[in-house]
């Protein structure tokens, strides 16, 4: 890649884990209040409860797309690893296939729930119905971009840890 797209790339990427980072600090928070709303001052705010609920629901979308970034997804490998090496690269080739038509998936469906639920407002805090969608478009278009960098051989991985670290005790 060359130089302004590895910056303005990298410059995406950290933005998206910040922002993971924000919603779990958020959610966090929230919790915190609505737990000490709740047992002394007896009155828990009526946000807080839906809060949370849309901020996890983001968490789960992110910290799976930021998951598979970082190669830490769940990987059944003791079936594949008995094959030969060129049938191993193909699996290989189909799990990214398969993670890309995933990532589209994401992108379509959740900008039509997105664009469906827009007019209708939850109860706790008068926010659309759509914004507990919005992170399936948006992790659809990361999961999109990490399969296609990692499909021509570009590292998405920021913590990966050195493969050759040996254990001393």
């Amino acid at each position: 890649m060359t130089r302004t797209l590895k910056r303005a790339w990298r410059a995406l990427d950290t933005t998206f884990e910040a922002f993971s980072l924000l919603c779990l600090t958020a959610t966090l928070l929230i919790v915190l209040w609505q737990v000490f709303s709740r047992e002394l001052l007896s009155s828990s705010p009526s946000w807080s409860e839906e809060s949370a609920r849309i901020l996890l629901v983001w968490i789960g979308f992110l910290g799976a797309t930021i998951g598979f970034r970082e190669g830490a997804h769940i990987a059944v490998t003791f079936v594949v690893d008995r094959f030969p090496a060129t049938f191993r690269s193909g699996i290989g080739r189909l799990v990214q296939l398969l993670v890309l038509g995933f990532g589209i998936y994401l992108i379509v469906q959740g900008t039509s729930f997105v664009i469906d639920a827009r007019h209708a407002t939850l109860p706790g805090t008068g926010l659309p119905r759509s914004v507990p969608y919005l992170m399936m478009p948006v992790t659809g278009v990361m999961l999109t971009l990490y399969t296609l960098l990692q499909a021509f051989g570009i590292s998405t991985q920021r913590y990966a840890e050195p493969e050759d670290a040996t254990e001393t005790d």
